[in-house]
């Protein structure tokens, strides 16, 4: 769900001067920008499409290049050319290359910061390797995630279904970790770090991550052995490295 849009459209409309870039990392934050616009498309007192925005990977780069298809947004959104970091990958990665790319841009030498959109459970990767870079941040949360309540029945349906087969769970996100540990537990043996044999009464399942800020996750605050990292946070890159866990 969507938090505090007033003061995100607050933002957007008369602080734009205040800001040299943008940082988006995820859909949601896309979506909640979006939806500021859908609602009451005012006139902005400062175009945002001359500063550059800072994403992730290419889904929040599709999304935004998607969004210029309508003209009513076109202050709203940065130039195709200014969306940023799509082959990052990581927030730490996509924190290098803001440090590399943004002291070469006019609105850092002005000591204009950076606007970031999160959500309330934040990794931590952006912030952290922009810390010690003399870099201005304004954290701004725009979504907050919540629980299925159908989760875990949905999970009983699935494995029902695939009795007999080998099973894999893929997180994306750490947060993931605290609703749906408890439930696999149920049903499947999760290897922690340092964990060999199995048991005849619950079958191992293993672990795919969407990238490494998860799988270091998983490892650090729930002592779990993932078996693959994702290369990438894109789907082929995903499928490849679940195909990689039957070879």
């Amino acid at each position: 769900m969507y938090t505090d849009l007033d003061r995100l459209t607050s933002i957007i409309i008369g602080q734009g001067e205040e800001y040299g870039g943008v940082i988006i990392t995820s859909g949601r934050a896309v979506d909640a920008w979006c939806t500021v616009a859908i609602e009451d498309p005012p006139q902005v007192t400062r175009s945002w499409k001359s500063i550059p925005f800072y994403v992730v990977g290419p889904k929040t780069t599709k999304q935004l290049t998607d969004l210029q298809n309508e003209a009513r947004w076109s202050d709203w959104l940065p130039a195709p050319d200014l969306i940023l970091g799509a082959e990052a990958g990581t927030g730490e990665a996509l924190a290098k290359f803001i440090c590399t790319d943004y002291p070469a841009r006019s609105s850092y030498g002005s000591g204009l910061r950076l606007l970031y959109l999160t959500g309330d459970k934040n990794a931590g990767g952006v912030e952290g390797g922009l810390e010690n870079s003399g870099i201005g941040l304004h954290l701004v949360q725009v979504y907050a995630t919540s629980a299925s309540m159908t989760f875990e029945n949905d999970f009983e349906r699935a494995v029902k279904e695939g009795e007999g087969a080998d099973f894999i769970a893929v997180f994306f996100a750490p947060s993931s970790a605290e609703l749906a540990l408890p439930v696999i537990g149920k049903h499947f043996i999760i290897r922690s770090l340092g964990t060999t044999g199995g048991t005849e009464q619950k079958p191992f399942i293993k672990i795919a991550t969407i990238g490494p800020t998860t799988a270091r996750a998983l490892a650090d605050k729930h002592n779990i052995k993932v078996d693959v990292v994702s290369k990438k946070p894109e789907p082929i890159a995903l499928t490849e490295a679940i195909l990689s866990l039957s070879t």
